[in-house]
Formats: C-alpha cells, sequence, structure tokens
C-alpha cells in the first residue's frame, strides 16, 4: 500500500504524524506548487492531503495540475483555521479509480 503525504499547517500536520502518515508543514501557500511536484516524482505516495487554507490562495493553479495527475490523489481536506465543507467521498473514491 502506497503512502499517505499531508501539506498543511504545523497542527495538522503533527496529527496525521501521529497516526503514521508523512507531513510537511507548508506556510507559504505559493510553494505548494513546488512541494506537488516533487511528490509526484515518488513512486511510493498513492495521496496527497492538502489543507484547506494553504490551497484556496492557489487554488487554480493546483487545480490544473490535480486534474492532469492520476498519481497520487491529490484532495483538500479541512484545517483547524478553515471552514470545513462536506467531502463528496463517491466522487473522490470514483476518481481515485479512474472514473472521474
Amino acid at each position: 500500500m502506497g503512502k499517505i503525504v499531508l501539506l498543511g499547517d504545523r497542527y495538522t500536520v503533527s496529527l496525521f504524524k501521529t497516526m503514521g502518515a508523512e507531513g510537511k508543514t507548508v506556510e507559504d501557500p505559493f510553494i505548494l506548487e513546488k512541494e506537488i511536484d516533487s511528490i509526484k516524482k515518488r513512486d511510493d505516495v498513492d495521496l496527497v492531503l492538502i489543507t484547506r487554507d494553504i490551497y484556496e490562495p492557489v487554488r487554480e493553479k493546483i487545480d490544473s495540475i490535480v486534474s492532469t495527475l492520476t498519481k497520487p490523489l491529490i484532495t483538500v481536506i479541512p484545517s483547524p483555521f478553515s471552514e470545513s465543507k462536506p467531502i463528496d467521498v463517491k466522487k473522490m473514491v470514483l476518481k481515485a479509480l479512474g472514473f472521474g
């Protein structure tokens, strides 16, 4: 099974690290594209989680990257500093299977 990598604030990264995921604290949203590029090159990563607070400022740029990737699956999750919205799990699973 592949690894899960979280890119986000230090609180959320610490939480996910205690659950066994990799994590990298990203304080500047404008380096998010560089971080994703380095993770894309790894064969051992299947899922990248990005906290909403660092995703929102660079949404258009990240969406264009995500739309061209088949692996790893990249998804946005809420953080303590962002407003949460319901996650469409069915859509996320279908995308991971190549149907979305």
